[in-house]
């Protein structure tokens, strides 16, 4: 038997008897080990954990990348919260000047509608005067005085039309918004110039019944002879070219001083007046250094909605510098060059009774 169990040792495989000796010694230690599958679990646990720990690593690399997405996209956001407030303020601020400028304009228009109310009524009254003056002629035709009233009478009820207009649309422009305000300016713009249209009427009706009362026998004229008449001055356009100082001088032995404007009415009738011509044409507004304020010869400072003067020299001169019309224009230039003048002095009315 001892035979028999040494050959049958002999005749088993190689490999399975160091396998056999160590599943003995490990039975001797934990009793788990000494099953034959023991060696895969633990295999298995050992990939799975690796798989785990790369997983991990993988998803803490993403998380990263998503912090850095995540603060690129904050980054854009607060610079365009940044860009939209600097739109927004600017919008803001072009609309608040504009609204400024609009207003700015509605009070420019408003003064000027009121100047023109005043030259009106200055014009009116001399139409007033003039009629009383041709009823006490007595060679003027009373069927011209009756055609004068009727146009005298039509213009009248034309400017109430106009005034009662202007009061409308001044009411309308305090309640308006900013578009109504546009609109305001359009329609104030347009009745200015319907305004200058009807008092360039006027001046042409008071011109008629000038020239009318000195074909009255009888009627010796508020001006003298040469000199034009308009309102309460007189206008004497000199015939011969002379420096500031010279020309002063000249008007001063005439009883009269250098043309001075007070009015948009005064400007546009000189401007009519010398319309025909291309000379220029000496005023009394003169300043001696180049920071001076223009000053008339009175002393009175200039109003600067009156006239916008151009071509001022650069450089002083000793002689100071002076305005003179042209061609519609006003201009500064030496006092001492020479130039053609306007003389003026206050106009011999009738009394009114």
């Amino acid at each position: 038997m001892n035979l028999e169990m040494t050959f049958d040792d002999k005749m088993k495989p190689v490999n399975e008897q160091p396998d056999q000796k160590l599943c003995h010694k490990k039975a001797k230690g934990l009793r788990f080990l000494s099953s034959q599958w023991w060696c895969p679990v633990a295999m298995t646990l050992v990939i799975l954990c690796v798989g785990l720990l790369v997983i991990v690593i993988i998803q803490w690399m993403q998380l990263l990348q998503v912090s850095d997405l995540l603060k690129q996209y904050q980054a854009n956001l607060t610079r365009q919260e940044h860009t939209i407030e600097g739109q927004i303020l600017a919008q803001q601020q072009t609309a608040n000047a504009s609204q400024q400028k609009l207003k700015e304009t509605i009070d420019t228009l408003t003064w000027e509608l009121k100047e023109k109310t005043k030259e009106q009524e200055g014009l009116l009254q001399q139409n007033l005067n003039l009629q009383k003056a041709l009823q006490r002629a007595a060679n003027f035709s009373v069927l011209q005085v009756s055609d004068l009233l009727r146009k005298y009478q039509a213009n009248l009820t034309h400017q109430e039309r106009i005034l009662e207009r202007q009061i409308l649309a001044q009411q309308q422009a305090a309640n308006a918004s900013q578009q109504k305000l546009k609109e305001t300016i359009d329609t104030l713009t347009w009745e200015l110039k319907e305004k200058t249209k009807d008092q360039e009427e006027l001046l042409q009706q008071n011109l008629n019944l000038q020239k009318a009362l000195q074909k009255v026998a009888n009627f010796s004229g508020p001006c003298p002879q040469d000199w034009l008449w308009h309102k309460e001055n007189c206008y004497l356009f000199s015939s011969a070219q002379s420096y500031w100082a010279k020309s002063q001088e000249n008007c001063r032995a005439l009883d009269a001083q250098l043309l001075q404007i007070n009015s948009i009415d005064n400007l546009n009738f000189i401007l009519q007046a010398t319309s025909h011509s291309t000379s220029p044409f000496w005023m009394g507004l003169h300043r001696k250094k180049k920071n001076d304020p223009w000053l008339w010869e009175n002393g009175s400072p200039l109003r600067p909605h009156l006239l916008k003067i151009r071509g001022i020299p650069s450089q002083a001169h000793p002689s100071g510098t002076c305005v003179y019309i042209q061609e519609g224009g006003i201009f500064a230039d030496h006092c001492i060059l020479n130039a053609f003048s306007i003389c003026e002095k206050q106009a011999q009315l009738l009394p009114t009774e």
